[in-house]
């Protein structure tokens, strides 16, 4: 019986403690800033891009893996006779999914690589990684596993809250004005991911430490 392994893209954001704990192997995105290109939590984190983007007043952008970087994961450990399952960003924000299967295709495996939309981001993946490993220690087939977790996504919610509307602006997804008085006034959105893509949800205001209490007590329910 072959053994299964899991690779996620790094925008699941889980630390190194869990990646080692369950074995996951991490795909990384490209994050351009400017004419560089450097790999997601490999050749850059999250510190250098706030650093960068408030030097030059812009918001880096990202690329999904190439099909030779997912090549170069997955062709050892199909070679070893291991399945995967994959986990990538909401297809809606990426096409890290489509690149692995692609991959999966070049190599003949689409029968040893299942693909998953995890539909989320951040800890909304990294939540479906771990229950996935736990199903695999529980001697559940890929395909079963699949199952599983589609059954389970509409569970799954991720929300944040921001500091701030300067990045938001910066990625065009609000005016200057908008910014500029809703920094002033202390508007904090709750930004909500649902149906694979996010959203801004409620519009709180004040000190960030209040904010969170705020934000928290409304999901308590």
């Amino acid at each position: 019986m072959s053994n299964i392994r899991i690779i996620a893209d790094s925008t699941c954001d889980l630390g190194p403690e869990l990646i080692s704990k369950y074995n996951v192997s991490i795909l990384p995105l490209s994050i351009i800033l400017g004419d560089n290109a450097y790999l997601d939590s490999v050749d850059i984190g999250p510190d250098d891009i706030y650093v960068w983007s408030d030097e030059h007043n812009e918001t880096p952008k990202t690329a999904s893996p190439t099909i030779e970087a997912a090549l170069s994961l997955i062709t050892p450990i199909i070679e070893a006779g291991d399945d995967i399952i994959f986990f990538s960003i909401s297809e809606d924000m990426s096409t890290t999914a489509n690149v692995m299967r692609l991959a999966a295709a070049e190599l003949d495996a689409t029968d040893r690589v299942t693909v998953i939309d995890s539909r989320n981001l951040s800890t909304g993946i990294g939540l479906q990684i771990i229950k996935t490993a736990n199903m695999i220690e529980k001697g559940m087939a890929p395909k079963d596993i699949e199952k599983a977790i589609l059954k389970l996504q509409p569970k799954v919610r991720a929300s944040f809250v921001v500091d701030t509307l300067t990045y938001l602006h910066r990625g065009g997804r609000c005016s200057a004005t908008t910014a500029l008085f809703g920094n002033a006034l202390k508007l904090k959105p709750k930004i909500v991911v649902e149906n694979g893509k996010m959203d801004a949800g409620t519009k709180y205001r004040g000190r960030q430490s209040k904010v969170i209490e705020k934000y928290v007590l409304d999901l308590k329910d």
